[in-house]
Order: C-alpha cells, then sequence, then structure tokens
C-alpha cells in the first residue's frame, strides 16, 4: 500500500506492507516484499508481536526492527490532579507555535530511532503530521497548553469509530517539562472532546518517560507491535 502523504515528506517512493498473510499468500506477498525492497524508496511494516513467523520472513527480505510500538487505553476520565496549566482549543493563529514545538519535542519516535533517517527528516514528519490538523487533513481536535502566556504543549486527537478518542500526537517542548502539562491536556481532551468511552494512545516502549507518565494517569498496555522499515537504494 502507498502513502502518498509522508512520500510528500520523505521525497521518495513509500509503501507500506499491512496484514498477515496465509500460507497459500506467502510466496506472492515476499515475492512483491523483495521487489520493493529492491526499488529506490522506504518501506515499512506494523506487525503485531505475537506475529512471530511473519516478523521473521519480514527480516528474512530485509526490513529492520527500529520499534515496538505500545497501544495504551484509559477510562476517561483519567487520574490525577490540575496542575494549574492554562489549557484550551487550538485556534488557527496557534499553527506556526504548534509546528515548532512538533520540530523539537520527538526523541523516540520510529522516525527518530531509525538511525537512517536524518534527525531533521524525522522532525519535519511530526511538524507535517500536526499542520495536518491545521489544514483539516487529519484530526478531530488540538488542545493546546499555554505557560505564562505562552503554547507550549499540544495535544492532537482523533474521534473513533468504536467511540474512543484517541491521542494521535502529543508533545510539550522541552524548556516546559516537568510543569503537568501534558497530563493537563490530556484530562481537558476527556472531558471536552464528545465525552468518549475510552481514551487511547499510542507510545514506544523506548519512551519511558511517557510510559511513566500513561500508567499514572490509568492507562494500561492493550496492544504491541513490531515496527519495521527498509531503505531501499539510492
Amino acid at each position: 500500500m502507498s502513502d502518498p502523504w509522508l512520500a510528500t515528506i520523505m521525497a521518495r517512493d513509500v509503501h507500506r506492507v499491512t496484514g498477515v498473510w496465509t500460507v497459500r499468500q506467502e510466496h506472492d506477498t515476499l515475492r512483491e516484499i523483495r521487489r520493493l525492497l529492491s526499488r529506490p524508496g522506504f518501506v515499512f511494516a506494523r506487525i503485531a508481536t505475537h506475529e512471530v513467523g511473519t516478523s521473521h520472513r519480514l527480516e528474512e527480505c530485509g526490513l529492520r526492527l527500529v520499534d515496538t510500538a505500545l497501544t495504551l487505553e484509559a477510562q476517561p476520565p483519567p487520574s490525577g490532579k490540575t496542575m494549574g496549566g492554562r489549557v484550551r482549543f487550538a485556534i488557527s493563529a496557534d499553527e506556526a507555535t504548534v509546528l515548532d514545538i512538533a520540530r523539537h519535542s520527538f526523541r523516540y519516535s520510529r522516525f527518530h530511532l531509525d538511525p537512517d533517517i536524518p534527525r531533521s527528516l524525522a522532525d519535519e514528519v511530526k511538524a507535517q503530521w500536526a499542520r495536518n490538523f491545521f489544514s483539516r487533513q487529519r484530526g478531530d481536535y488540538m488542545v493546546v497548553a499555554e505557560h505564562e502566556g505562552q503554547v507550549v504543549g499540544f495535544l492532537q486527537a482523533i474521534s473513533a469509530a468504536d467511540q474512543a478518542l484517541c491521542i494521535d500526537l502529543i508533545a510539550v517542548h522541552p524548556d516546559h517539562r516537568g510543569l503537568g502539562l501534558a497530563g493537563e491536556m490530556i484530562r481537558f481532551a476527556s472531558r471536552e472532546c464528545e465525552r468518549p468511552r475510552v481514551l487511547r494512545v499510542g507510545t514506544q516502549s523506548a519512551n519511558i518517560p511517557s510510559l511513566m507518565l500513561y500508567h499514572k494517569l490509568g492507562f494500561r498496555v492493550a496492544a504491541s507491535h513490531h515496527v519495521f522499515h527498509s531503505h531501499g537504494p539510492l
């Protein structure tokens, strides 16, 4: 499956390997994966961690593990006290500041963990991801957190078909962490975004600070996936 949005940012063809194939499908699927890997471009896959056989086949083809992604869920509202930061819904005037936060706040995304992706490109992926909200391409809600009158954090969320509110992207600028703003944005979203049945968020197993925060707020692991990348010949 092609990914035109990511291809535009990375300036190369991008394809995602989807699904878990049967024995009958395996020969043709692996042949197609090898064909994609032989061409210039970027290929990625997200496979449930218990699908060990599929993971082995991907590694045999040349994809490399870059991340173990965890999905966590909590019943709203999450536990904890409001820490006093000012939180509100984003407005169009917040776009430039939100994009700047996105460019400077991520370390553990699959793009940042991949040693073959430059840090500047990984940062730009996150910035353009946040821009999608302002261009109405992705995201149903965006919440921002202010400190001393300045926007220093944001939360981008999507309403899922199963009445879950999915935190699609969340960041607090490194200079303003430790103020409880991430937790306050999550609590605000759980109260103000159409009263979701469940809150859902994804993070990386390498991102221990985020995992500690989510655990404190009452989130628990609901699913896990391995993420694989491959960079074709230039």
